[in-house]
């Protein structure tokens, strides 16, 4: 794979034609404007309307335009909660290229069918650590690449871009909230401010049974927790790793934990205030602007994400059925 490691408008060259340049929506309605940090201009990337539905499409799409040709020949294979999946499943088909997605069965059946509808083979695991170990198994098997869903320079760099896309298009601004999975959003966020020598201040977001991040803060070092729980199955990575954490850390000094209540209470702000249906990862940089970020906003010009969305219906009213204000 050829490397546009520091090379980020080279790559947004490269994405040209292939990905959505999605549009940044001033949240200043009246409504919402209500709940929103006193004084801040809040702007919000709407990356749920990017290819196949979540900002993944560009690091696949970066991976694949520069994985060598043998590589391509032999198949890639990938482990993912569903959108990490689907952008995999669409790249492939894009270079007719065979693919593999790894998925933990209890993922969404609507992620399951749309990445077996791009024409990629679903094998289903056990969990996500079951999932690990079936792609290390492929991997050796079958000679096939492995398009990591955060870990990797193609991944980092198409989060890069997403980045350089929001400077572009608020011009002056103060903080950007990203939330957490694995990493790789926010690594490419970081790795982008600190190319630019920028000054925006980047906050991490992550949900408190889902922590990795933060307790690798904590370490210094990159840590597996012993368990995920929660709602927001696309932020569910079991791990931080060394690569994808270290470009993040030399940006990121604060990471703010979230519950899952505050998770759908934003997404039923999202629902009911901008009418979007949103998965709960797509509403999470939401919920630390309103639940850990609020004060620290107050008066600032500052840029969230929804970062991607997709889920069924079914699953959306099982996630908030139970939910109560």
């Amino acid at each position: 794979m050829q490397s546009m490691f520091n090379d980020i408008n080279r790559a947004r060259e490269v994405l040209q034609g292939k990905i959505v340049n999605t549009p940044m929506l001033k949240l200043n309605e009246d409504d919402i404007q209500k709940i929103l940090p006193e004084n801040a201009d809040v702007l919000i990337k709407l990356e749920l309307f990017q290819q196949t539905g979540s900002f993944k499409a560009r690091g696949v799409a970066i991976g694949l335009e520069t994985l060598e040709e043998d590589k391509k020949a032999q198949g890639i294979v990938t482990v993912t909660g569903g959108n990490h999946g689907i952008a995999t499943a669409w790249g492939a088909s894009q270079y007719n290229i065979s693919a593999k997605i790894i998925m933990p069965k209890t993922a969404d059946p609507f992620r399951i069918d749309k990445c077996r509808s791009l024409g990629a083979e679903v094998i289903l695991a056990e969990n996500v650590d079951d999932a690990f170990a079936k792609l290390d198994e492929i991997e050796k098997d079958e000679n096939r690449f492995v398009l990591h869903p955060f870990n990797q320079e193609n991944m980092i760099i198409g989060s890069a871009t997403c980045c350089a896309e929001i400077i572009d298009q608020m011009g002056d601004i103060d903080k950007l909230i990203i939330p957490i999975g694995g990493g790789g959003l926010i690594g490419g966020m970081a790795h982008y401010l600190e190319q630019t020598n920028s000054s925006v201040e980047l906050l991490g977001v992550e949900p408190t049974g889902a922590d990795s991040f933060a307790q690798s803060l904590e370490s210094d070092s990159a840590v597996r927790i012993n368990k995920v729980n929660t709602i927001a199955d696309s932020l569910g990575a079991p791990m931080a790793m060394d690569f994808s954490f270290n470009i993040a850390k030399k940006r990121v000094n604060q990471v703010e934990k979230v519950t899952d209540d505050e998770i759908r209470r934003a997404m039923i702000t999202m629902r009911d205030r901008l009418g979007f249906i949103v998965e709960p990862a797509c509403a999470t940089s939401l919920a630390g602007l309103l639940e850990r970020y609020k004060k620290k906003c107050e008066g600032k010009r500052v840029g969230i994400i929804a970062c991607g969305s997709n889920i069924s219906f079914e699953r959306y009213n099982e996630i908030l059925k139970d939910y109560k204000d």
